[in-house]
C-alpha cells in the first residue's frame, strides 16, 4: 500500500484500514486520516505533518522515533498505544482516550492536552515546553526530569502527582489542585510565589 522512503501529500485516507500495518521512513503531509482503523499500527521514523486523525482508532499501536507535527488527534482512541521517542510538537489531543498509553521520552512541546485524562501516566524525561494542560486530570501521574517550562496547568488536578526533578520554570500554579503533590524545593518556592507569597 505504501512504499519505503516515499512521501504523500494532500491525500485522503479517511475510513481506511491501517490495522496491523507496519510503516518505516515514510512521510505524510496535509493528509486526512479521519475515522481510520489504526489498531496495532506500527511506525518507525515516519513523519506526519499537519495531518488530521480526528476520531481515529489507535488501539495497541506502536510508534518509534516518528514525528506527528501539528496534527489533529481530537476524539481519537489511543487505548494501549505506545509513543517511544516521538516528536508530537503542536499536535492537539482534545477528547482523546488515553487509558493504557505509554510515552517514553520524546518532544510533546506546544501540544493541546486540555482536560485530558492523564491519570497515573508516566511522563518522565518528556519535553512538554508550553504544553496546554488546562483542566487535565493529572492525578497520580509522574513527571521526573520532564521539561514543563511555561506549561499551562490552570485548573489541572495534580493530586498525588510527582513533579520532583521536573523543570517547571514559568509555570503559574494559581488554581491548580496540589493535594498530596510531590514537589522539590524550587517548585515549592514557585507555588508560593504564584499564590502571592514573598519568598526571599
Amino acid at each position: 500500500m505504501f512504499q519505503l522512503n516515499e512521501s504523500y501529500e494532500g491525500q485522503d485516507f479517511r475510513e481506511s484500514s491501517f490495522r496491523d500495518l507496519q510503516l518505516s521512513h515514510t512521510t505524510f503531509e496535509n493528509c486526512r486520516f479521519t475515522y481510520i482503523d489504526a489498531t496495532e499500527f506500527e511506525t518507525e521514523q515516519c513523519r506526519f505533518i499537519n495531518c488530521d486523525f480526528t476520531d481515529s482508532k489507535w488501539n495497541a499501536s506502536r510508534h518509534v522515533g516518528s514525528s506527528f507535527l501539528n496534527c489533529q488527534f481530537n476524539g481519537a482512541n489511543l487505548f494501549l498505544s505506545e509513543f517511544d521517542q516521538c516528536k508530537m510538537t503542536g499536535s492537539s489531543f482534545e477528547s482523546c482516550t488515553f487509558e493504557g498509553v505509554t510515552v517514553r521520552g520524546g518532544d510533546w512541546s506546544f501540544v493541546n492536552l486540555r482536560h485530558a485524562p492523564l491519570r497515573k501516566m508516566d511522563w518522565s524525561d518528556v519535553r512538554l515546553v508550553e504544553a496546554d494542560l488546562y483542566g487535565a486530570d493529572l492525578k497520580e501521574s509522574r513527571w521526573t526530569n520532564a521539561a514543563l517550562t511555561r506549561a499551562v496547568l490552570q485548573h489541572a488536578d495534580c493530586t498525588a502527582a510527582d513533579f520532583i526533578g521536573a523543570d517547571m520554570d514559568g509555570v503559574d500554579f494559581t488554581d491548580v489542585t496540589l493535594k498530596k503533590t510531590k514537589l522539590d524545593v524550587m517548585q515549592a518556592v514557585q507555588v508560593a510565589r504564584s499564590l502571592g507569597a514573598i519568598v526571599e
